[in-house]
C-alpha cells in the first residue's frame, strides 16, 4: 500500500471517527435530554395523582370521620352488633354508597367493612356493603385489618390500594381506612374502611400530543386503561418494590416506550402500590434520526473534502519520500556516494538535506574502517572502534605464536625491491588466513616474521589447542606454496602459553594493541631455535593440551633472558578437539 494512499485513508479514517463520535455524542445528547423531560412530566403526573385523589376523597374522608365521632357508631361497636353497625353505615353514607346524579365531590363507593376491637372485619350483614360475593375476600379483608390495625398516634386516617376480585378479575380499589375511637376515654373501638374503583391512572393530564400511558402496580399486576392487555404481564414482571426504578424499554405497537416507576403514598398496613409511566421514542428517535441523517450529509461533504486535500497533500510528500526510499536502498547495497535533491526548506526538505549529510558522513566513516582493517586485526579494529580497548592493559591468558623465515636475508639480498615486497605479501596472506581460520588475531608483521594471539581480545576457550593447530597448519600452508614457488621459504615457529599483559601501548594519540610479557619473549625465543618447518612449544602448552598432540622432547634449551634451561617439545602431530557434550 502506498503511502497516498495510506495518508487518504488516514484522513478518512480521522474524519469518519470524528462523525461517528459526534453522532454518538448527538444520540446521548438527545436521549438523556428526552429523559429529563420525561423524568419531570412523570413527576409531574405523579404529583397530578396525588391532588386528583385528594380533590376526590376529600369530602368523603370528612364524611368518614364525622361517622366514626358518631355517639350511635361508637356504641354499636362496644355492643359488637354487626346489624346495627351496618344500618348505621347505610343510612349515614346513603350519599356515598348510592348518591344521587350531579351531586357534586362524592363518587359511588364500591363497599364498605368494620374492623373489630379484636382486630377482626366484621362479616357483612346486608348485601350493600358490598364485594359479598368476590372471590379471595378472606385475603384482601385481612388486609383492611391490617390497616387498621396499623394506625395509631394522631393518625386517623389512611389511604391505599387492594384488588378484590370483581366478576372474576381483579379490580383496582382505592380503600379510605379511618380509626374508631371512644371520645369520652380515649379506647380504639375498631376501624371503618370504605373503598371506590379506580378509574383514573394518572392519565387525566396526559392526553394530546404527549402520549403517555400511565397504570398503578400492586402486587405482581399491572391495572391500567391505556397500556395494552398483551403487554402488562411482561412489564409488570419487569417492576419491582422498589421506591424508583426504570425498568427496560417495553415495545407497545411497535413503538417503544421508557419506563418510570414510583411509589405511591401508601402507609403500614396496606400492599405496596406503584405509579408506572410509559413515556414514547418515537419522537426522540425520529429527531434522533433525523440528526443522524444531517450529520451523515456534512460527514459525506468532509470526507469529499478530506479526500481532494489528501491527495493533494500526499502528491507534495510522496516524490521526495519515494526519493529518499530509493537512496535509502541504494545504501543499503553499499552506494555511499548516493544524494537526493533538496526541493523545499520544510521539514521534508530538511530531511532530505539530512539525509545528504548522513550518506556523505557514512562514507567518509567507511573510508576509515577500510583503512583501519587494513593496518590492525578486524576484531582489534572493532573493539577499538566500539571504544572497549583504551591505553592501559589487563592480565590475560594466551597463547602466542612467532612464525619467521629462515634465511631470508641471505635469499632477498640479491632480489629487487618489488619481488621482496610480492614474495612478503604472498606469504604473509596465506599465514594470516590460517590464523584467521582457528580464531586468533594477528598482532603484527615485523619484516618477515608473523606475530599472531590467541586468547586475546576474546577467548574461544581452547586458545593453547587453536595455537599449535593454526601453527601446523602454517607449516602445511607454507609446503603448498613452495610446492609451486620460485623461490621457496622455510619457517620456524614457536608457540607459549601463559598469562601475559595485553592491552593498548603507545600514546593517547596512536596506539597499538599487542601482548607483553615472559611468554611473549619465550614464544620469539623458541621461534628462533627452531629448525627449519619446524614447531617448537613450550612446557605450559603441551600440558595444557595432553594427548590432543603428538610431541617430542628437545633438550632442555639455554634461552637469552632465561637464567634455567627451558624445557619444550618439538609438535609432530595435533588430534582433532573432542566434541562437546
Amino acid at each position: 500500500m502506498s503511502f497516498r494512499v495510506k495518508l487518504a485513508l488516514a484522513m478518512l479514517l480521522a474524519v469518519a471517527a470524528v462523525a461517528g463520535v459526534t453522532l454518538v455524542v448527538i444520540g446521548r445528547s438527545v436521549e438523556g435530554t428526552y429523559r429529563q423531560m420525561f423524568e419531570e412530566r412523570f413527576e409531574s403526573d405523579v404529583s397530578l395523582l396525588a391532588a386528583l385523589q385528594g380533590a376526590r376523597l376529600g369530602a368523603v374522608k370528612s364524611r368518614c370521620l364525622g361517622l366514626a365521632r358518631s355517639v350511635r357508631l361508637i356504641a354499636a361497636m362496644e355492643e359488637e352488633d354487626a346489624a346495627l353497625l351496618h344500618r348505621i353505615a347505610l343510612d349515614e353514607l346513603r350519599d356515598v354508597l348510592a348518591p344521587a346524579p350531579g351531586t357534586p365531590g362524592l363518587r359511588r363507593a364500591a363497599f364498605f367493612r368494620f374492623v373489630g376491637p379484636d382486630g377482626r372485619v366484621l362479616p357483612p350483614v346486608d348485601e350493600r356493603a358490598g364485594l359479598g360475593g368476590s372471590l379471595g375476600r378472606a385475603r384482601w379483608e385481612e388486609e383492611i385489618a391490617r390497616a387498621g390495625g396499623a394506625l395509631g398516634g394522631a393518625e386517623e386516617q389512611q389511604v391505599g390500594y387492594l384488588a378484590p376480585e370483581v366478576a372474576g378479575q381483579p379490580a383496582l380499589q382505592e380503600v379510605i381506612v379511618t380509626r374508631i375511637v371512644d371520645p369520652v376515654g380515649g379506647r380504639r373501638r375498631g376501624a371503618l374502611a370504605l373503598g371506590f374503583p379506580v378509574d383514573d391512572f394518572g392519565e387525566g393530564g396526559s392526553g394530546g400530543p404527549r402520549q403517555i400511558r400511565s397504570g398503578i402496580w400492586l402486587a405482581g399486576r399491572l391495572y391500567s386503561r391505556t397500556i395494552p392487555e398483551p403487554v402488562r404481564p411482561r412489564l409488570a414482571a419487569a417492576l419491582g418494590e422498589e421506591a424508583e426504578r426504570a425498568a427496560p424499554v417495553a415495545v407497545i405497537d411497535g413503538v417503544p416506550h421508557r419506563v418510570f416507576q414510583r411509589a405511591l403514598a401508601t402507609r403500614s398496613g396496606f400492599p405496596p402500590a406503584y405509579q408506572v409511566g410509559l413515556y414514547s421514542l418515537a419522537e426522540p428517535l425520529a429527531r434522533e434520526r433525523e440528526l443522524g441523517a444531517e450529520m451523515l450529509a456534512f460527514g459525506g461533504l468532509a470526507l469529499a473534502l478530506a479526500l481532494v486535500a489528501s491527495l493533494v497533500l500526499s502528491r507534495s510528500l510522496a516524490v521526495p519520500i519515494r526519493e529518499l526510499a530509493a537512496a535509502a536502498a541504494a545504501v543499503g547495497r553499499g552506494n555511499l556516494r548516493v544524494a537526493v535533491p533538496v526541493r523545499s526548506r520544510d521539514e521534508v526538505g530538511r530531511l532530505a538535506a539530512a539525509f545528504n549529510e548522513m550518506t556523505a558522513g557514512l562514507a567518509l566513516k567507511e573510508r576509515y574502517r577500510s583503512v583501519l582493517d587494513l593496518v590492525a586485526d578486524r576484531e582489534v579494529a572493532d573493539d577499538l572502534i566500539a571504544g572497549r580497548l583504551t591505553l592501559g592493559g589487563e592480565l590475560r591468558e594466551a597463547s602466542v605464536v612467532f612464525c619467521d623465515v629462515r634465511g631470508f636475508t641471505a635469499l632477498t639480498e640479491r632480489m629487487e625491491p618489488g619481488e621482496v615486497i610480492a614474495l612478503l605479501n604472498e606469504h604473509m596472506t596465506a599465514l594470516t588466513r590460517v590464523v584467521y581460520a582457528n580464531g586468533g588475531v594477528v598482532d603484527k608483521f615485523v619484516g618477515d616474521q608473523v606475530i599472531a594471539l590467541f586468547g586475546v581480545p576474546r577467548s574461544t576457550g581452547h586458545d593453547a589447542y587453536a595455537a599449535v593447530r593454526a601453527a601446523r597448519e602454517m607449516i602445511e600452508a607454507r609446503t603448498t606454496l613452495n610446492a609451486r614457488a620460485a623461490r621457496p621459504l622455510d619457517v620456524g615457529i614457536g608457540v607459549a602459553s601463559g598469562t601475559v599483559v595485553a592491552g593498548c601501548l603507545g600514546s593517547a594519540d596512536r596506539l597499538n594493541y599487542t601482548v607483553l610479557g615472559e611468554r611473549v619473549n619465550l614464544a620469539a625465543r623458541l621461534c628462533a631455535q627452531a629448525g627449519q618447518m619446524e614447531v617448537l612449544i613450550d612446557d605450559a602448552t603441551q600440558r595444557r593440551l595432553g594427548a590432543l598432540v603428538g610431541v617430542e622432547a628437545v633438550p632442555p634449551l639455554a634461552l637469552k633472558g632465561f637464567s634455567a634451561p627451558v624445557v619444550a617439545y618439538r609438535l609432530r602431530a595435533v588430534g582433532p578437539l573432542p566434541a562437546a557434550s
